[in-house]
């Protein structure tokens, strides 16, 4: 039996999550889900210590949750240094104004 089936029997046989807290363990595929909610502080339906709980557990999860922590301080990154053309951004305000109208 592998450590991810064992940690699961555990999990469903006390109902519990790895803080042992009384919340219910969540599935790989809820916790991918709110992955990008997770990273932006807005859960809905899930507490971000079940998230944590499970990422902390799961050899499939773990990586994904990095991979897009990685991703956003990238882009934060390359934003920093970049700015867009002053026409650019008229352009677009503009585009946006004639879209509200």
């Amino acid at each position: 039996m592998s450590f991810l089936d064992r940690l699961k029997s555990l999990f469903s046989a006390t109902g519990q999550d790895a803080g042992n807290s009384g919340s219910p363990m969540i599935t790989c595929e809820e916790a991918l889900g709110v992955v990008h909610d997770f990273l932006d502080g807005e859960l809905d339906g899930v507490s971000e210590e079940q998230v944590k709980a499970h990422v902390e557990v799961c050899r499939r999860c773990y990586p994904h949750l990095h991979v897009e922590e990685a991703f956003r301080e990238a882009l934060c990154h390359a934003a920093a240094e970049e700015r867009a053309p002053t026409a650019l951004k008229a352009r677009l305000m503009k585009l946006l104004a004639e879209a509200d109208a």
